[in-house]
């Protein structure tokens, strides 16, 4: 039975739902998203008691919430908190009111679990096998190392972007003094662990700071792309934003293209979290996850249930999840995929091609995801496809990969696919778009062969002929149809192929 779940975070910044859609079928996406900044940890007075005013505020958010969860009709809401709650001497009030006025139950998350969630959140929508991830909150922060995909390290430093501007900034605008303080804290917190520094990892940061950190700087790159999950940054591109905006005024934040008004007092601390760890660690890329604590939280009660730690296979999970979503004929799709793989490896072995695993892989989920533009609309549906996955999250993939799928299947052909390519031209280059027109034709063919969608071509094989290819197409029976779409393809694989492609049809009895 179809079915809305909810996940709240409670954290020292911010509380947030995120309210998910699943489907009898397995099929899961985030349906809406809300968010109140309560700065609950600027709440803790000298006791570390939160004070009335801080459950006041954190009760009327949680109000809210109930009111969209019952609008919504949610079926089963997960509370967690965070840093602020887990040191309130005085949480089990806060608790036990937030149960009377609203019903949310809420887990207090050690700095261990935290941790934990975060790792889920990158491992299961990320295809990385090594890094060190961090995730910034209001009050803690979470650093992980991960090797072969698997949790191997990980500690929560009580400080966050909050914390650490009430603890170090005495003005709105920090001075360099301050920031040098600053940053030897940081040095020599994580000098504590030197488990961060022993291999030259890529770092992976979750949490609004390295989002908006991102986002400010694909602003100022005119960054064609829309996602900022998998956004990658080098070192000195860090650092470059954050020289940029530490000397800036409350006004002159508010200015800035990609900055949450709501953490433009806050962000100059969180990045520095950043550029120090990245400094510590000797990494050289950061990459931006979108996925985070709340994510980690849902991920694991869908992995439960299927006995798993971990998505063996990201990439594929997400592509069955947008089959799925987008009522795709999976017999048509993995057929199609079928035929594209077959050709893919035959004309390799042709020395027609020189593309490999990841083109080959790349091709696999074009092909299953080739018809997901019908769901808008019939007419012009390559341009919906293309649309679709450019913008929706496919898991594993980096943005080049994702634009890269969005062409292949989208293709119709070379003047279609420049119209479509021409906003992200910087993402791409020739070599890119030769692959693309040579396997684009492939999965038309593959399509052509299976126009009728009943799956009547049963085997195919390229065959050497002097000068020539030729296609030799076994089917159960005469295929006019079939017949018909595949042969308006031969001039244009003759083109990218450099060689004259004949078809040659067998008939089983």
């Amino acid at each position: 039975m179809d079915k809305y779940n909810a996940v709240i975070d409670m954290g020292s910044n911010s509380v947030r739902l995120v309210i998910y859609y699943e489907a009898e079928d397995g099929t899961m996406y985030e349906v809406d998203n809300m968010k109140s900044t309560i700065r609950l940890s600027s709440f803790l007075d000298s006791n570390n008691n939160i004070t009335e005013e801080g459950i006041e505020r954190t009760l009327h958010a949680l109000i809210q919430f109930r009111q969209l969860c019952d609008g919504r009709r949610i079926s089963h809401v997960t509370g967690v908190a965070t840093a602020a709650v887990r040191k309130a001497v005085n949480r089990d009030i806060l608790l036990q009111r937030i149960v009377e006025t609203t019903g949310f139950r809420f887990r207090v998350l050690s700095g261990e679990e935290e941790a934990y969630y975060g790792y889920l959140a990158v491992v299961n929508t990320m295809r990385v096998h090594d890094c060190i991830t961090l995730d910034i909150g209001g009050g803690s922060t979470e650093v992980v190392k991960i090797s072969g995909r698997k949790l191997v390290k990980s500690h929560s430093f009580p400080f966050g972007a909050v914390t650490l501007t009430d603890q170090f900034f005495q003005s709105e605008v920090p001075t360099e003094e301050e920031i040098e303080r600053l940053e030897q804290f940081l040095r020599t917190a994580f000098a504590s662990k030197p488990w961060l520094r022993e291999k030259k990892y890529s770092l992976v940061g979750m949490g609004g700071t390295a989002r908006n950190l991102g986002k400010i700087h694909q602003k100022r790159t005119r960054y064609p792309f829309a996602s900022v999950h998998y956004y990658e940054m080098r070192k000195y591109e860090v650092a470059s934003v954050f020289d940029s905006m530490k000397n800036l005024t409350p006004v002159q934040m508010q200015a800035v293209e990609g900055l949450s008004k709501e953490r433009a007092d806050i962000i100059v601390a969180g990045m520095l979290i950043i550029k120090v760890l990245l400094e510590f660690s000797r990494s050289e890329r950061f990459i931006v996850s979108n996925k985070g604590l709340r994510d980690g939280v849902y991920i694991e009660s869908r992995l439960r249930k299927v006995g798993k730690p971990v998505i063996e296979d990201v990439v594929g999970y997400g592509v069955r999840d947008l089959m799925n979503q987008y009522k795709v004929n999976k017999s048509h799709a993995y057929h199609v995929e079928e035929l594209c793989r077959d050709m893919f490896e035959q004309l390799r072995r042709e020395n027609l091609h020189p593309h490999g695993e990841n083109e080959k892989e790349l091709l696999a989920a074009a092909a299953l995801l080739h018809d997901i533009g019908r769901m808008i609309s019939f007419r012009d549906a390559h341009q919906h496809t293309f649309y679709l996955l450019v913008h929706v999250l496919l898991p594993g993939l980096t943005h080049k990969q994702r634009l890269l799928t969005a062409l292949l299947a989208s293709y119709k052909g070379t003047k279609k696919m420049q119209q479509l390519v021409a906003p992200y031209e910087s993402m791409v280059t020739e070599a890119d778009l030769q692959m693309v027109e040579q396997l684009g034709l492939l999965l038309l063919m593959a399509r052509a062969l299976d126009r009728t969608e009943s799956r009547q071509i049963s085997r195919i094989s390229f065959v050497r002929s002097g000068d020539s290819l030729i296609l030799k197409c076994c089917g159960e029976d005469k295929l006019p149809l079939e017949m018909k779409t595949i042969e308006e393809h031969r001039k244009k694989f003759k083109k990218h192929y450099g060689i004259p492609l004949h078809i040659q049809w067998i008939y089983q009895s």
